[in-house]
C-alpha cells in the first residue's frame, strides 16, 4: 500500500496570502524581516522539502515493492530445494527433517466404520412434593 503523500494547509494559505499582498504592492515591506521578498523564500523553503519529503515517501514504496519481489522469489526458490532434498532423499529422512521439512505422520488413520456419537439429554422437572396449590388451583414451588 502506498503512503499518502502530505501536503500542508500552512503553505496553501502562506501562498494564498503572499498573492494578496503582491497586489498591495509588489516590494511591501514593513521592516528589516518582515518583507515579501523574506516571506516568499520561507515558502519556497517549505515547498522545496515538502516535495523532496513526498519523493521520498515515493522512494520508499518502490523499495518495499522490490523487498516483496525478493521475499517473493526467495520463498519459491526455497520450496523448490527443499522439494528437491525430499525427491533425493525422501520425505521420511533425516536429510529432510535437516533442510527444514516436517516428517510425516506415522500413525494411519483406521478405515473402518466408527460408532457414532451419542448424545444424552436431562430434562428437569420441578419437585412438586414442595408444591402448594394457589387460591386459583395452580401450584406454586415453594423452597
Amino acid at each position: 500500500m502506498a503512503r499518502l503523500k502530505r501536503s500542508s494547509l500552512v503553505l496553501d494559505k502562506a501562498t494564498l496570502r503572499i498573492s494578496g499582498m503582491r497586489s498591495i504592492s509588489e516590494t511591501l515591506e514593513f521592516s528589516d524581516s518582515l518583507n515579501l521578498a523574506e516571506y516568499e523564500k520561507r515558502i519556497q523553503t517549505l515547498q522545496t522539502k515538502l516535495s523532496s519529503y513526498n519523493t521520498m515517501l515515493s522512494t520508499i514504496d518502490e523499495a518495499v515493492g522490490q523487498i516483496e519481489l525478493l521475499e517473493q522469489d526467495l520463498r519459491s526458490y526455497s520450496e523448490k530445494m527443499l522439494m528437491s532434498v525430499a525427491t533425493h532423499y525422501g520425505k521420511n529422512s533425516l536429510q529432510y527433517i535437516q533442510a527444514g521439512g516436517k516428517p510425516r505422520k506415522s500413525s494411519k488413520r483406521s478405515v473402518g466404520k466408527t460408532a457414532p456419537k451419542t448424545t444424552i439429554a436431562v430434562v428437569m422437572t420441578p419437585n412438586t412434593e414442595k408444591a402448594t396449590t394457589n387460591g386459583d388451583g395452580t401450584k406454586v414451588l415453594v423452597k
